[in-house]
């Protein structure tokens, strides 16, 4: 009897641990230029890390950088992303698998969306939603 309470007690943990995980992954949205390819969160020695695969693709600018907004993708737009986000890092390449760390203290439950956006000149490529 007791290897059974024990028994279930471990599966119940599984269960609920299962059913804890969120997971953030998505394909780009265009907003003002296309974007091809898709993205994904992923855990890495602690690390949190937002990764783009091989085929993403998008036209270059000269200010792009990664945004985490707290507005969702119908919501964001050139003009609010700075004031509803957190910066990221500057676009790596305009084409290609990349990755990008997160800040230690960011909770991506916090956030509804991914972006690239032009900051110089306020213009929102697109991105993704994490919700």
């Amino acid at each position: 009897m007791k290897k059974v309470q024990i028994a279930l007690q471990v599966l119940a943990f599984f269960i609920v641990a299962a059913f804890s995980l969120q997971s953030y992954a998505g394909e780009f949205v265009e907003k003002q230029y296309g974007i091809k390819g898709s993205w994904e969160v992923i855990k890495r020695d602690g690390k949190t890390i937002i990764a783009f695969d091989e085929k993403f693709k998008t036209k270059n600018g000269p200010d792009l950088k990664i945004f985490l907004s707290n507005l969702t993708m119908d919501q964001v737009n050139g003009k609010n992303v700075v004031s509803s986000s957190v910066l990221v890092s500057p676009l790596k390449s305009n084409k290609g698998a990349q990755e990008y760390e997160l800040p230690a203290n960011v909770n991506l439950d916090d956030f509804s969306s991914v972006l690239i956006h032009c900051e110089k000149f306020s213009v929102l490529w697109g991105g993704g939603s994490l919700k």
